[in-house]
């Protein structure tokens, strides 16, 4: 059976059906190599955070989607996020008007660009653009609450190089949506997030890991001087909680059994798993809400990413 099925395929693509090609076919040719490494190896590796969050959650979606160009359109979950941090960071810089009062004119900002947006329904489009009203208005009366920090400086570009304790230099570079100083002098580097959910397992979040560092490391001393970290937070603009908007926070990290910080272990396994080129998939939570299902061993039968 297995002979004449062979036979067939062999004539079937000398009669140029390209399928019956065994050559054509996922997951039957040797691994490839490239010509040269990832990136080059007397270069630290750049990071950023949302980089170490991807990586640290599945290499080969990362690989895929940030390496090999595997990106999709904008959705209108992008675009949503996209319009409340411009007015968020147009409020915190005092070129919009911080109250409540005058959300409607915010509003008219969002309708000069929600049409833009590639929504599924009409229905989807109205509905979305009440959760906008809603996440501006917590939005403002958080940042007008009576304890509220300093605000230091909003969509702040940073850059620093760190040596982990493994000897590897990474650079880290990226922008922090939100500075504040804390009455410690501290630094604390706020993210808005525009989800539906919130982040899971706080004190080992990659994202606000590699701020602190960063901070740590004088990434915004040009603002701060040598002020070290007070934390970091995710300020849930969807999410309310009984003191208003949902915050999480990730209060400074500190050293585990291994000498290492978390997040100094997530850029090793991070780094490591650059400079080796060798990507594995993770099955989690995450699987349901990726564009590269398909091909990942993991959610298929039988293997068609190597």
């Amino acid at each position: 059976l297995r002979q004449a099925a062979a036979k067939r395929l062999a004539r079937l693509a000398a009669e140029g059906v390209a399928i019956a090609d065994p050559a054509t076919w996922w997951g039957t040719r040797a691994m490839s190599v490239a010509d040269r490494p990832l990136r080059a190896s007397d270069q630290p590796v750049t990071m950023t955070a949302s980089a170490l969050t991807s990586i640290d959650q599945c290499p080969a979606r990362w690989f895929l989607e940030r390496e090999a160009g595997g990106t999709v359109e904008t959705t209108q979950a992008q675009g949503f996020g996209s319009v409340v941090h411009e007015l968020a960071d147009r409020i915190s810089r005092g070129d919009l008007p911080a109250d409540l009062e005058a959300v409607d004119r915010l509003m008219d900002d969002v309708d000069a660009v929600w049409g833009r947006i590639p929504f599924r329904t009409p229905w989807s489009a109205a509905r979305e653009r009440e959760e906008v009203r809603r996440a501006l208005s917590r939005f403002i009366r958080w940042h007008n609450r009576g304890d509220a920090r300093e605000v230091l400086a909003t969509e702040h570009r940073f850059e620093t190089e760190v040596e982990l304790p493994g000897g590897e230099t990474v650079r880290l570079q990226g922008y922090a949506d939100r500075l504040e100083l804390d009455a410690e002098g501290r630094v604390v580097v706020v993210d808005l997030k525009t989800g539906k959910y919130a982040a899971s397992d706080l004190p080992r979040h990659p994202q606000l890991g590699l701020y602190q560092l960063a901070v740590d490391q004088g990434a915004v001393a040009d603002l701060a001087g040598d002020a070290a970290s007070g934390g970091a937070e995710l300020w849930q603009l969807r999410l309310d909680s009984r003191t208003g908007m949902k915050v999480q926070e990730q209060p400074p990290q500190r050293p585990g059994p291994d000498g290492r910080t978390p997040v100094q272990q997530q850029l090793d396994d991070a780094v490591r798993a650059v400079r080796s080129e060798v990507f594995e998939a993770r099955p989690g939570d995450h699987c349901k809400r990726c564009d590269f299902a398909a091909l990942c061993p993991t959610q298929v039968s039988g293997t068609v990413l190597h």
